[in-house]
């Protein structure tokens, strides 16, 4: 296999899946922020009502909680073990006590700051409708992307602060649980893998890890019981992707912390 890989992952839970879908969006607006010109900035500032609109949909801050929780508890018992770098594990514990104690201090619900701002709120309704951020439909946001890139950056991250502080515990509760595992070379017989799940272990993410150099990629399915991975090629990307036929190598990593 190539030295360099394609990863896809599978969350098997929705506290992980909202997690990625934070981290996702986050990933979004940095890339957005720190470019310059009017429409760059217009995509960072979708982005952040994204992300508003995806938090209004659960407690996330209290699920972070919960999860830190978990994995604390989950990696102290691991501390018996004499053969465990306690040094690292020390670190990773000390994080996470800072971490729950940055989520204490989150006052109120996530995204409350921005619906008292009438400018987003204005944005936020218009974008439900196709093209309906024209300028003539909004001027007000024609104005602020006719500021300079220094003012409008400020302004962003004015508005996404609550969400850095949420994306430094995710990446946290991310790295903790894609690090519990290590990646395994595996074979998919013609095209297809599936494994039972172990119902005495939580396992909260399954990552596949495929050549960079090949035209596949994977659908991952996971039920209470049992998970599969069906490879699909990719022959244009304008056509209808096919089974892979053929046995396919790839690195497995099934996180069960």
């Amino acid at each position: 296999m190539s030295g360099r890989y394609q990863t896809f992952e599978q969350p098997l839970n929705e506290r992980i899946r909202m997690c990625l879908r934070v981290e996702t969006l986050m990933k979004r607006f940095h890339y957005f922020e720190a470019l310059k010109g009017d429409w760059s900035a217009y995509s960072a500032l979708l982005t952040i009502l994204e992300l508003t609109s995806l938090l209004e949909r659960g407690d996330l801050k209290q699920e972070l909680m919960k999860e830190l929780e978990r994995q604390h508890g989950a990696l102290k018992a691991l501390s018996k073990h004499q053969e465990i770098d306690h040094s690292k594990l020390d670190i990773i514990l000390s994080k996470q006590k800072d971490a729950l104690e940055r989520l204490h201090r989150l006052d109120g619900k996530l995204g409350e700051h921005l619906k008292r701002d009438d400018f987003l709120l204005g944005i936020k309704q218009r974008t439900s409708i196709p093209g309906g951020s024209c300028d003539f439909d909004l001027p007000q946001l024609r104005f602020w992307l006719n500021r300079e890139h220094e003012e409008r950056v400020a302004n962003l991250q004015e508005w996404v602060e609550p969400y850095c502080r949420l994306e430094e515990v995710i990446e946290l509760v991310l790295k903790t649980i894609r690090d519990s595992a290590a990646s395994r070379p595996v074979v998919a017989d013609k095209g297809f893998y599936q494994k039972p799940l172990d119902t005495k272990q939580s396992t909260q993410l399954i990552r596949i890890g495929i050549a960079a150099d090949e035209l596949i990629y994977p659908e991952i399915s996971a039920g209470k019981h049992r998970y599969s991975v069906r490879f699909m090629r990719v022959n244009s990307i304008t056509a209808v992707p096919t089974q892979v036929k053929e046995d396919v190598e790839f690195l497995l990593s099934r996180c069960t912390l």
